[in-house]
């Protein structure tokens, strides 16, 4: 049993070395996910040894990393010695904004759908590393009774239109992945079971649009259809409002408003219409 245990021991210690090293020949991915976690995270500025443990790889390596990113401008040196994204990293971004207006035209888009159904409008964003979802963004109806949706978090793809509308139109292997995989319910109503999902999204990709009683959110109708880019699927832009609102005669008539919406945000990232005109290009 002892000989066993050893071995054991010497194997995880070996795949370890192994993965650290795995790690350090691929320096531009590493780098890219660093960059990532430093924008998704809500703090300003990081220390080389917190960043290791989000990355879960040694602090020599965040150094090295950290230190080329520092001299392409992608990060920068606080007087404290802890990091920030840099004026490069930002002049980027910028210029990316203004080239490829997500967010303008987002939410312009959202904002007439707000106007056309009456209910809060969303937009959401697909990670398919992450195999999770993530409202960016959000107009509220001018109700006094809405929902207020969880933004800048990473949310799972089975629970709820937005997330179904988006895995969906995902490649069918990543559609196995996570129907077979931890379905935790969000809701009593949540889908916890690989054919109920699998045949929920065939239904999606039928209509061309998701709805959903209460399957995140207790109490919450939404409704929700794929945006794509020119690669596939990028995410969901939907609407949500309380059971209590709901007028099922009239749900065509809505899922038809957030469909139309969809495939015109689709046309302006695409680049097959104007953003600002509607024309199509």
């Amino acid at each position: 049993m002892r000989k066993w245990v050893r071995m054991g021991k010497a194997s995880s210690a070996a795949d370890a070395d192994t993965t650290e090293e795995s790690r350090r020949r691929q320096p531009l991915a590493r780098g890219i996910e660093l960059l990532t976690l430093m924008v998704d995270s809500q703090q300003e500025t990081h220390g080389v040894r917190e960043l290791a443990g989000r990355l879960e790889v040694s602090p020599s390596t965040v150094h090295r990393l950290i230190t080329d990113l520092e001299k392409l401008g992608l990060v920068g040196r606080t007087p404290t010695g802890s990091y920030r994204l840099g004026l490069e990293f930002l002049r980027l971004a910028w210029t990316t904004t203004a080239r490829y207006p997500l967010h303008e035209v987002s939410t312009d888009t959202l904002r007439e759908l707000m106007e056309q159904t009456g209910e809060s409008a969303f937009f959401c964003v697909y990670s398919e590393p992450r195999r999770q979802m993530m409202f960016t963004l959000a107009i509220e109806s001018s109700h006094p009774l809405r929902y207020t949706l969880p933004l800048q978090q990473w949310l799972p793809l089975h629970a709820g239109a937005s997330g179904l509308a988006i895995l969906a139109y995902a490649p069918a292997d990543i559609q196995q992945e996570i129907s077979h995989g931890a379905l935790d319910p969000l809701t009593e109503r949540t889908l916890t079971d690989a054919p109920s999902l699998l045949a929920r999204l065939a239904t999606v990709r039928e209509e061309g649009f998701a709805i959903t009683h209460g399957e995140r959110i207790e109490g919450a109708i939404a409704i929700a259809a794929p945006v794509f880019g020119v690669s596939g699927v990028i995410g969901s832009i939907g609407i949500s409002l309380p059971e209590g609102r709901f007028n099922a005669a009239k749900s065509s008539l809505m899922a038809g408003t957030v469909r139309d919406a969809a495939q015109r945000l689709s046309g302006y990232l695409r680049g097959s219409r104007d953003p600002h005109s509607n024309a199509s290009r």
